[in-house]
């Protein structure tokens, strides 16, 4: 069975290596060549594997089709980089490697960036430089309400870790997830996207934890801005279209709102002038919260898996079906 990797110059480590140390020379897998022939390329290949899903132009998925392409696997979670419309129109499954291979990682890089304004980084940093001891006085998590905005597979995993740490933890969700996993991950309410606001005023940390969709774009707005206490601090581990940057801006800017650590943006990567970079009450890293060895190794295993699927005639694990 052939296997065409389609990955992206300069980021291939470790993710592309992975694969092919999984694999253990089972199967063909040969690194696309974006300045060689895509149709001698794509010739016999049985399954065309993704990275980030962000490579699937019209021209290769049209090429997977005629070649007979069983499986389009994009190895990532959010498929908003993704032509998903036009590999489904063309017949090919489609699959991806979803929240539970990142969740570790993104919990704990959310957990990173609560830390930041709890512990009072910038302020730290510029007292030492002025040769004081014993200042700024920070604060604990402990005692504080944490607003998860999406109880999936990150969500819950920074929720057990909130919740350990003695924070308070409220939640909703687009899905109506267990009671039974509700309580074991500490949350303390639960909810729908109508009951936002009631999370918004309660909030001390407000942290994403949904897919961007047509539903969710813009979640947070002028309006849910006004509604967030101006000692809050909003975390983004998810996908900066889920904010409206220009709302988020101004609220930083008019201390409505405490602080800001974001992982992700509108527009990557970020022009590095924009004004969101230049507040003092931002904390900004390059959309590396779910880029770990441990998540490039689960997703690995579930492509691998589904390699495995796919050369036994089984239907692949994971598969999207719709466009959001």
């Amino acid at each position: 069975m052939r296997v065409l990797f389609l990955g992206t110059p300069g980021m291939l480590h470790p993710w592309h290596d992975d694969v092919i140390e999984l694999a253990r020379g089972r199967w063909s897998i040969q690194l696309y060549d974006p300045k060689g022939s895509i149709e001698e390329q794509m010739k016999e290949v049985s399954v065309v594997v993704d990275q980030g899903g962000m490579h699937a132009t019209r021209e290769l998925i049209e090429a997977g089709r005629k070649a007979g392409v069983r499986l389009w696997q994009v190895l990532g979670t959010g498929l908003d980089h993704t032509d998903v419309a036009t590999i489904l129109a063309n017949g090919i499954p489609l699959a991806n490697t979803p929240g539970q291979f990142s969740s570790i990682a993104l919990a704990e890089h959310a957990l990173f960036l609560m830390l930041v304004f709890a512990k009072r980084l910038f302020e730290s940093q510029a007292t030492i430089r002025r040769r004081v001891i014993c200042d700024p006085i920070n604060e604990e998590l402990n005692g504080k309400t944490l607003a998860l905005l999406g109880l999936g597979a990150s969500g819950r995993e920074l929720a057990r870790r909130a919740k350990a740490l003695g924070m308070r933890v409220l939640a909703i969700d687009l899905l109506e997830i267990p009671e039974q996993l509700r309580a074991q991950c500490g949350v303390e309410f639960f909810g729908t996207p109508a009951h936002l606001p009631h999370l918004l005023s309660e909030a001390d940390y407000i942290s994403i934890h949904m897919p961007l969709t047509s539903s969710t774009r813009h979640m947070l707005d002028d309006g849910a801005f006004k509604l967030m206490k101006p000692t809050a601090v909003l975390i983004n581990v998810a996908r900066g279209g889920i904010v409206d940057e220009a709302a988020l801006l101004r609220a930083l800017q008019e201390g409505r709102l405490r602080g800001a650590g974001l992982d992700v943006f509108a527009k990557e990567p970020i022009d590095p002038e924009h004004s969101l970079l230049k507040l003092p009450n931002v904390f900004a890293t390059p959309h590396v919260a779910g880029v770990t060895f441990g998540t490039s190794r689960r997703r690995a295993e579930a492509v691998v898996e589904n390699l495995e699927r796919i050369e036994q005639g089984l239907p692949p694990l994971y598969q999207v079906t719709r466009v959001e």
